[in-house]
């Protein structure tokens, strides 16, 4: 797998990020899979927050195995890096990566993590409106997460949080995106997804409702804004499905 995603660095979907390059991006133009490559047996691993233990999670469960891979998937609604007093992921990924030894690991984590930082054995908080002191404190537990998901060789991949209906919100985890993607880019087999294009419309808003084949409308968020309706899990699904497979997950 690594030398396939070395191949393809090369190719992206989309140029820069932010919302003005959302509105730019054709999920649609994206390959499916790279001809002539033969498909081996992987296994991946799927850890992440209420995404993945609802619809999402399940539509990317049933793409990676209608591949031929063993998936194993773990999700946690409200977790995520900052308030392991509430759940570890450190602990529950070194226990899945154990259990299961994947050759890659998809991630999603980050929309839960907009509040303070704490850890059990840190007597000091962390307050998110502590701008540059909650920046470096997250960046470090980024950064130490996503190193112990790569060791011996695996590849990670890690998907940002998703656009949302409130501008409070998506200015919050436009503040994870960013600490995410420049961590990643500077660890070897760790691969930041940015989500915004994929759950977002044409104009780079937001994706709400769309209309189904039948003519009706159909809604891809819960009343929060935020949440995926199965609908959502469904469409976003497969658009990350395809992205992934320029690398051959």
């Amino acid at each position: 797998m690594r030398a396939l995603v070395t191949l393809l660095a090369a190719l992206t979907v989309y140029a820069d990020l932010g919302e003005r390059a959302v509105a730019r991006v054709s999920w649609d133009d994206a390959p499916c899979g790279i001809v002539g490559l033969e498909p081996r047996p992987t296994r991946v691993l799927m850890i992440g927050d209420s995404n993945f233990y609802g619809a999402l999670g399940h539509r990317l469960d049933f793409g990676f195995r209608a591949r031929g891979y063993d998936v194993f998937l773990r999700g946690k609604p409200s977790s995520g890096l900052a308030r392991p007093e509430f759940f570890d992921w450190f602990e529950e990924a070194r226990r899945l990566i154990a259990q299961t030894r994947p050759d890659a690991i998809v991630v999603m984590l980050g929309a839960n993590d907009v509040q303070r930082i704490t850890w059990p054995r840190l007597s000091k908080k962390v307050f998110f409106k502590d701008e540059q002191d909650w920046r470096t404190a997250y960046e470090a537990r980024v950064r130490t997460f996503m190193r112990m998901l790569a060791e011996g060789g695996r590849e990670v991949f890690y998907l940002s949080p998703t656009n949302r209906g409130w501008d409070k919100a998506r200015r919050a985890v436009s503040k994870v995106r960013d600490i995410q993607e420049r961590v990643a880019a500077g660890l070897p087999r760790v691969h930041w997804v940015d989500m915004f294009p994929f759950s977002s419309d044409a104009n780079g808003a937001w994706l709400h409702f769309g209309v189904g084949d039948d003519g009706e409308k159909v809604w891809y968020r819960m009343p929060d804004r935020i949440h995926l309706t199965k609908s959502g899990g469904e469409l976003i699904g497969a658009r990350v499905l395809r992205y992934l497979a320029q690398f051959g997950v």
